[in-house]
């Protein structure tokens, strides 16, 4: 059965795995890529469009590891966005979920740019994702 559902999430096409909240944070990426003057969209774009977004799984992660979304953005300049999200759905399709949400943006950034984007290591995001989804974040 989860190889059954890896196997759908990985050859979806990325627009149907989304959610809204993936959506929106995305093209806040891109919006705040072109306000910059940018024509790639990069990891540092995906973080500014989480703290535009300010709601979410990944933000409630972030929040909850006390990771301050504007101290932290130019350390993840160099991610591209597109190996990103490809990162994103393998994270997705590891976890079982048949989705691809701002969690699994979060790890896919984590995985391409290391901790010291953020301070901390994608295990530790990944666990408290779990744990931001069953309920159980401090």
């Amino acid at each position: 059965m989860l190889r059954k559902l890896r196997k759908t999430v990985l050859h979806q096409p990325l627009e149907r795995l989304l959610t809204a909240r993936a959506r929106q944070v995305l093209d806040l990426a891109e919006q705040e890529a072109r306000a910059q003057g940018h024509d790639r969209v990069t990891g540092d774009h995906l973080l500014a469009g989480l703290a535009r977004l300010d709601e979410g799984v990944a933000v409630r992660t972030l929040d909850s590891l006390g990771v301050d979304l504007g101290g932290t953005r130019s350390r993840a300049m160099s991610a591209d966005l597109i190996r990103l999200t490809e990162v994103a759905r393998h994270e997705a399709a590891g976890l079982g979920h048949r989705y691809v949400g701002t969690e699994h943006l979060l790890l896919g950034l984590l995985h391409e740019v290391g901790t010291e984007a953020l301070g901390l290591g994608l295990q530790q995001a990944r666990d408290q994702i779990i744990r931001v989804l069953h309920g159980d974040a401090l």
